[in-house]
């Protein structure tokens, strides 16, 4: 039996997530949510509040980053309860990383000062609400939220390269012009004429075997 059930005499029923239930509400607006001091809503609101400001100070998060919305909800079966919409009021990424085990810790918490939550509490959503907005980051390429993360989280950086003009590191093919290649072409065949004339300087042997030229 629960804290409530205790106050108001209520028999206690069957525990239900509150997750599940979540989908099945109809959130009422905030401002309609005040009931009379001592009912069974007002009490599971303060409930509400002292958990989710125990939550905070515990986890050393400062309360004006975030707040909270209690909302009045109703499922199909038209069971009331409450619906709990944090509102981040300050950009800050952890909170967002964290958030589900903020949820968990919250709920945790709510069970320890009433078992029976699980039938009132309708679940957890998230509002920004942001004093500002100018530090939040853009949206990512489209491929990064299915790209597989990097093995080293700190990507280490690239070491600029070195301002050199005089070496050349490694087998590199410098393309030439067309007029630059007959050029050596040319000065090949020259230095090997010019060797043949002066390491062989034997008589002609085909000379007489050639056909004299016409006058």
């Amino acid at each position: 039996m629960g804290l409530l059930d205790l106050l108001f005499g209520k028999k206690p029923a069957a525990a239900k997530a509150a997750g599940k239930r979540a989908s099945q509400a109809q959130f009422a607006a905030s401002h309609s949510t005040l009931g009379p001091a001592g009912s069974p809503h007002g009490v599971r609101k303060d409930l509400l509040r002292l958990v989710l400001r125990e939550t905070l100070h515990r986890n050393g998060i400062p309360a004006a980053w975030l707040s909270a919305d209690l909302l009045r909800t109703t499922t199909t079966r038209r069971e009331e309860g409450i619906h709990v919409r944090f509102l981040v009021r300050e950009w800050e990424p952890r909170l967002m990383l964290h958030g589900v085990a903020f949820e968990k810790e919250c709920l945790q918490r709510l069970l320890l000062l009433d078992p029976l939550a699980g039938n009132w509490l309708m679940g957890f959503s998230w509002q920004f609400v942001l004093r500002d907005a100018s530090a939040c980051p853009p949206m990512p390429h489209a491929g990064s939220w299915t790209a597989a993360p990097p093995s080293d989280p700190q990507p280490r950086p690239v070491p600029a390269p070195q301002q050199s003009g005089d070496v050349i590191e490694g087998p590199v093919f410098i393309p030439q012009a067309q007029d630059d290649v007959r050029g050596d072409l040319e000065r090949l065949l020259a230095l090997r004429d010019e060797d043949m004339k002066r390491h062989d300087g034997r008589r002609d042997m085909y000379a007489p075997t050639r056909p004299a030229t016409l006058a």
